[in-house]
């Protein structure tokens, strides 16, 4: 299988600290036929790939970290399509960069970002469901799960929420050893943030969904737990496309419910 002529030209940049795997990553997209495939080390380089987006000042502070790299920014700019991201990478983690590009501090907000999570990222995928990745696939990669996500990703535009929302959420990092740091506090308020007005669903009537079942447009009247207790999406969240298709690709990654209660809209 290759890619479609039409895509063939798209630009991929890969993004994980391990070169190995990176470079692994990469030979697996070329082989599906795309022609421009950018590699970065971390978030950092990844912005600096991607240049900036609307938002110049926060990407002034966001290169801070990293002053050895803030005057390239925009001369060594390629054209990307879709981003392929790892989570765990110092100093910028894939939270981060997927942050800094959905709260326009780097690319187009609306840029498909495609997560590489292993199993044992489970307390971050609320975080980048949250975000509003286009996509999941699990480590290690399997060359024909990843160029589904990417050809998905690619074909399927993403709507984006306000730019305020996305930079109000907290993201844990990731130290250089990739151990990952404060994950208690980033669930709490993304939790907060991200659900919608709860109390405005008491008293209304919910019903139980299979979660393979969800409609776009549905109202979580209790949140999305994996079986070892972790909330990867709050209860008051509206139920969106992108939302539906995270949980179809996290159901390789993590154990969820069967079953889910929502307030759905009469047809």
């Amino acid at each position: 299988m290759a890619a479609p002529e039409a895509l063939k030209n798209k630009g991929i940049l890969v993004v994980d600290d391990q070169k190995f795997i990176r470079g692994m990553v990469s030979q697996s997209i070329k082989r599906f036929g795309f022609s421009s495939v950018f590699e970065a080390a971390d978030g950092f380089e990844a912005v600096q790939l991607l240049g900036g987006g609307d938002d110049s000042d926060s990407l002034k502070a966001q290169l801070g970290r990293r002053p050895d790299i803030a005057q390239d920014v925009g001369r060594k700019r390629q054209v990307v399509d879709c981003v392929v991201t790892d989570i765990r990478m110092s100093p910028m983690n894939g939270l981060e960069l997927l942050k800094a590009i959905r709260s326009g501090v780097a690319g187009r907000r609306d840029l498909p970002v495609v997560v590489m999570s292993a199993h044992s990222d489970e307390e971050l995928i609320s975080a980048a469901i949250a975000l509003d990745a286009s996509a999941f696939v699990v480590k290690p990669v399997s060359q024909g799960l990843l160029t589904e996500k990417i050809l998905r990703a690619l074909t399927n535009p993403l709507t984006v929420q306000e730019k305020e929302v996305y930079s109000a959420l907290f993201v844990p990092e990731v130290d250089e050893r990739h151990t990952l740091l404060d994950a208690s506090a980033a669930h709490a308020k993304i939790q907060a943030i991200r659900a919608m007005d709860v109390a405005a669903l008491r008293g209304q009537t919910s019903t139980s969904v299979q979660t393979d079942k969800l409609f776009r447009g549905d109202i979580l009247t209790d949140g999305i737990t994996t079986s070892s207790g972790t909330v990867i999406v709050p209860n008051g969240t509206r139920v969106t496309e992108a939302l539906i298709h995270a949980l179809s690709d996290l159901s390789a990654l993590v154990q969820l419910p069967e079953t889910v209660n929502v307030k759905r809209k009469m047809m």
